[in-house]
């Protein structure tokens, strides 16, 4: 695990703090991270992005590829575009379920506000997204 994470250019120093917030790190093996990281290279993120993004979250690392790639989906479905720097800019997105996604954005509209409007909000304003 700490080959494929030091190749990314992630210090020792920065990996403990990682295993410190998520100990289960320690049980991933180099094909765990390796597909993770492919997740976010999907998305168009850079070496540094996707850097930024598991040192920030390194529960990232921990969530199920399907998890991921359900809500990622959602994301798209939705009408979101450059999720790379959504996800750069709040990696702890990535810990959220589609299913969340669904509730924020339909709770929304249910007080009448216009789709459109609710992801250029949340677009623009990534902290949002700690409410849901």
């Amino acid at each position: 695990m700490e080959e494929v994470l030091i190749d990314l250019g992630i210090n020792k120093n920065t990996i403990n703090q990682m295993l410190e917030i998520c100990p289960d790190l320690e049980e991933l093996n180099k094909e765990e991270i390796i597909r993770k990281i492919e997740i976010l290279k999907g998305l168009e993120c850079d070496d540094f992005q996707i850097k930024s993004i598991i040192t920030s979250n390194p529960k990232y690392l921990d969530r199920s590829d399907s998890d991921i790639r359900k809500l990622i989906s959602k994301f798209k479905e939705y009408g979101f575009v450059n999720l790379d720097i959504l996800f750069d800019g709040n990696p702890f997105i990535l810990n959220l379920d589609a299913f969340e996604i669904n509730e924020y954005i339909r709770k929304r509209q249910e007080s009448g506000e216009l789709l459109e409007d609710i992801i250029e909000d949340m677009n623009a304003n990534l902290n949002l997204f700690f409410e849901i």
